[in-house]
């Protein structure tokens, strides 16, 4: 894989140190690959970034289970998304376009990078970037998993939780990241 291009092409996107740096270890954990099989992982190395990450299962088109979310993602939404449906927290007149860039991440595959306009407990909306890459299995019967840092990209001020809010935002800027293997020509 051209490891250099995606340097340059990170480097260029994120705008938060965590996202950064997330983008560089995952590079390590692929070494030589195209994308890192989940052995290579050694989230031990991350330890300042787990409560930004989020590992979803890609079970199927339309199911993408939350594997793991980080304590950061919960502390700032209310959100308790472990066990749950990707898919399912779109709004319905957005779930197509999801799957499909699920769908382009796992099959080509690619990463994304995306800023979306989150509503925190503190009823604020706050830019949360948020770079996705992809992770294999060394079982090809077991699902692939797209590793997510998601950041804010300001600070909160106090809790006002709101139990209203049941669905993820769709992005307010969005683009695939290109890994070595190019990006879908649409989205």
């Amino acid at each position: 894989p051209n490891v250099g291009f995606l340097s340059v092409q990170i480097d260029s996107m994120v705008q938060t140190t965590e996202c950064r740096q997330f983008g560089e270890i995952w590079k390590r954990w692929r070494n030589t690959d195209l994308v890192p099989i989940r052995p290579s992982v050694h989230i031990e190395e991350i330890p300042k970034l787990l409560p930004f990450i989020s590992v979803l299962d890609v079970l199927s088109r339309d199911v993408v289970k939350f594997r793991l979310v980080g304590t950061a993602f919960y502390a700032a939404t209310g959100h308790e998304l472990t066990g749950r449906n990707f898919i399912n927290l779109t709004a319905p007149e957005r779930r197509e376009q999801r799957k499909t860039r699920v769908e382009h991440m796992i099959a080509r595959p690619c990463g994304s990078y995306a800023v979306y306009s989150m509503v925190h407990t503190t009823a604020r909306v706050v830019p949360t970037e948020v770079l996705s890459l992809p992770v294999f299995q060394k079982d090809v019967d077991a699902p692939p998993q797209i590793f997510a840092v998601s950041v804010p990209m300001e600070k909160l001020g106090k809790n006002k939780f709101d139990p209203n809010r049941n669905k993820l935002p769709a992005s307010d800027v969005f683009q695939f990241v290109d890994i070595g293997a190019g990006i879908p020509e649409i989205d």
